[in-house]
């Protein structure tokens, strides 16, 4: 295809941010742009589990701290309480009963990982510092984690959204470790089971090189 009709299908403000990383050759910039979706790609793995395995930690962790599964009905918390409400009402709208599974894998990730706020330590540190095993002594406080999840959670937001995550290498860089390390916290043989954790390595090279043949 023509470079202006991508233009057109893309949205020259959309591209702005690929024209001015290749100092508007538009060429390379497209080249960087189709880079951007395999490097957000490469990701999935890695954010998937991060999810799936950090929130049934978390419930496991909470169901065994308040001795029940349903431990999401019984908080007593508003804010909890009204989120939980509102993903009983999705499962129930597909004719599910919203068993303590089906309300686990409804809820959001920005649910699981707003647990760790400074808002909720009183009720629910104690259970959460049972979540991750494998983490070093000298980051096992609720501060400390709070901040790398919600990183990646922000991190997360962006790759799904479609935005730009290639405009700085060093960030993407970092960012990626970041979800290799708590996967580790969870479990240390989590990161070494996903082959696909070294393709990132390989597109993060070409972009590097893309951007160095400006």
């Amino acid at each position: 295809m023509h470079i202006s009709e991508l233009e057109i299908l893309f949205s020259s403000k959309r591209l702005q941010t690929y024209y001015q990383l290749l100092h508007g050759d538009k060429e390379k910039a497209f080249a960087y742009y189709l880079l951007n979706i395999e490097i957000s790609k490469s990701f999935y793995p890695l954010l998937s589990t991060v999810e799936i395995v950090l929130r049934n930690a978390i419930h496991n962790s909470c169901t065994a701290h308040f001795g029940t599964d349903s431990w999401l009905l019984e908080s007593g918390i508003i804010s909890i309480n009204d989120r939980v409400e509102k993903a009983s009402k999705k499962i129930i709208s597909r004719q599910q009963t919203p068993t303590p599974d089906l309300l686990v894998a409804e809820l959001t990730f920005g649910f699981w990982t707003s647990l760790f706020h400074k808002r909720y330590a009183k009720y629910f540190w104690k259970p959460l510092m049972h979540t991750f095993p494998y983490i070093p002594a000298e980051l096992k406080h609720r501060d400390k984690i709070s901040y790398q999840l919600e990183n990646v959670r922000k991190f997360r937001n962006r790759i799904f959204h479609y935005e730009p995550i290639c405009n700085d290498l060093s960030a993407l860089e970092k960012n990626h470790k970041a979800i290799l390390d708590i996967l580790s916290w969870l479990n240390k043989d989590l990161t070494n089971w996903l082959p696909q954790t070294n393709r990132f390595q390989v597109l993060h090279q070409s972009a590097f090189e893309l951007l160095q043949s400006r």
